[in-house]
């Protein structure tokens, strides 16, 4: 039970660090390269979906893209309004992807999901959201306090 929820704590963990990662600036000079990425949404309205997509052990690699081609995966995930923020292929879990989601598209990522992963992938989700700006100011409020008991 414990390492159940240690992993979980890790995962989620990794999560958090990748989307800090990914609010880095770009560095001078460097080329942006091509974008996949549409427009940056709005956080009011959006949240940050970390999917996970389990490979199923009884399927070999040729299988699974097999499944993946018949449903049509590639054309429908992830939806046209979903911002990849990472994508990660952990050995021996699968792909570990990280969405800026707007709310009212939840429901078309699950569906993107169920139509076109199911029978290849085993999935999870995990609503989150962007903690970065309530970090920063309760460490700011933190050390302000610090520095008015001194």
């Amino acid at each position: 039970m414990l390492k159940k929820h240690v992993g979980l704590l890790a995962f989620l963990l990794f999560g958090f660090l990748t989307l800090l990662n990914a609010q880095q600036p770009a560095k001078p000079g460097a080329s942006p390269g091509p974008s996949f990425e549409p427009k940056a949404l709005a956080t009011e309205d959006s949240v940050v979906v970390t999917v996970i997509l389990k490979h199923q052990q009884d399927k070999n690699l040729p299988e699974i893209r097999r499944i993946l081609e018949a449903q049509g995966f590639w054309d429908i995930f992830p939806p046209k309004d979903c911002r990849v923020v990472s994508w990660t292929l952990a050995m021996g879990l699968g792909h570990v992807i990280v969405l800026q989601v707007p709310v009212s598209g939840v429901r078309r990522l699950n569906l993107a999901v169920e139509n076109g992963a199911w029978g290849a992938f085993d999935s999870e989700f995990y609503l989150s959201y962007d903690y970065k700006a309530i970090w920063q100011d309760y460490i700011e409020r933190r050390e302000a306090a610090r520095d008015d008991r001194n």
